[in-house]
């Protein structure tokens, strides 16, 4: 792969990027060789786009470790990053006219890449709502938790006012956030294990 490569004095910069780079190229290397070039050289540019906000061109050579791990955190992983750029490319091309007609071999993936993006966007969003209620629990201990009781209310969460007499109804205690924690570690496990399934549906398309 052909694209102007960043040159950091620090070897330990140096090698971060270069690790970074190399596992950005052993993730694409299934695409097309033009889309491989395209989302390299993209890749490649963010970085330096990112150095260049926070360091004037003549010191980005300069830039230490702690520098640039900071940016390429701030970047995300390569995986993350490049799978968004291929899912705009891929609905791009889903925009743009097409003088090829749709195979009905591929309808069924595309259904099945919808509702795992579906799916994959309802657990992030369940993991964030699950983060915030562990928050919340320290701030309002009492009005944050698991109340329960037959034929009356349930409810998970932060109890609004009209719901006040629920307090003494409160199931979990001092166990609600263990809960909540399990729920977020399986939640995280659950999305990763989702974008293994949108890489490989991806490839299949």
């Amino acid at each position: 792969m052909h694209y102007n490569q960043i040159h950091f004095t620090n070897r330990s910069s140096a090698q971060l990027y270069k690790n970074y780079m190399s596992i950005a190229t052993t993730l694409v290397k299934k695409l097309a060789l033009e889309q491989r070039q395209d989302i390299l050289c993209e890749i490649n540019s963010h970085i330096f786009e990112a150095l260049q906000q926070q360091f004037p061109q003549q010191l980005i050579q300069d830039t230490t470790p702690m520098q640039l791990e900071d940016i390429l955190e701030k970047l995300g992983l390569p995986a993350t990053f490049i799978l968004e750029m291929v899912s705009s490319a891929s609905l791009g091309q889903a925009v743009a006219p097409s003088t090829e007609p749709t195979s009905l071999l591929q309808i069924p993936i595309m259904l099945a890449r919808a509702i795992v993006n579906l799916v994959y966007y309802t657990t992030y969003t369940l993991m964030l709502i699950a983060i915030f209620l562990v928050v919340a629990k320290f701030v309002d201990p009492q009005g944050v938790g698991f109340f329960y009781a037959p034929n009356k209310f349930f409810i998970f969460g932060k109890l609004i006012l009209q719901h006040e007499e629920a307090i003494r109804y409160e199931q979990l205690g001092n166990y609600f956030i263990p809960v909540l924690l399990f729920i977020i570690i399986g939640l995280y496990y659950s999305s990763t294990l989702i974008l293994k399934i949108k890489k490989s549906i991806y490839h299949k398309l």
